[in-house]
């Protein structure tokens, strides 16, 4: 009977210094903070906070995600993938969340044009508190690394 090899390439990752498997990120990891304390949005309105431009071809495989107010209401928040939303993300009162993940098991894998924006679906709001959003992840070829290519 045959012998049979299995191999999946390998290479060396100047920007995380580690071998990785050819089809994981090829550039260095995105990180996206906000700060945002100069908002003024009416009630029911919505507001962009930031946006991100992920390169054709690739998605950005997002492995933390923190958001933040100092609104004793809280604060909701909306991630729009393209035009269409992806999550919103709810906080109850003030202080932050922090979810994190892998690269290979990401929060989100988002790709195009992304924008966060803040819902002001607590009430009208105004300049002076603090609202916060960052993303951190990395670049990829592909959605799902379930299967290497």
């Amino acid at each position: 009977m045959p012998e049979v090899k299995h191999v999946r390439e390998e290479i060396w990752d100047e920007h995380t210094k580690e071998f990785r498997f050819k089809s994981l990120p090829t550039v260095p990891d995105v990180k996206l903070p906000i700060l945002r304390n100069d908002l003024s949005v009416a009630g029911g309105e919505a507001a962009a906070i930031g946006s991100l431009t992920i390169p054709a071809g690739s998605v950005l495989r997002v492995t933390l995600l923190r958001y933040l107010s100092s609104d004793p209401r809280g604060a909701v928040y909306a991630i729009v993938e393209n035009g269409g939303t992806v999550d919103h993300l709810y906080l109850p009162s003030s202080g932050e969340t922090l979810v994190t993940a892998s690269r290979d098991n990401p929060v989100y894998a988002l790709e195009g044009t992304v924008e966060l924006q803040l819902l002001a679906l607590l009430g009208s709001v105004s300049p002076g508190t603090i609202y916060g959003l960052t993303l951190h992840g990395y670049y990829s070829k592909q959605r799902s690394l379930k299967y290497i290519t």
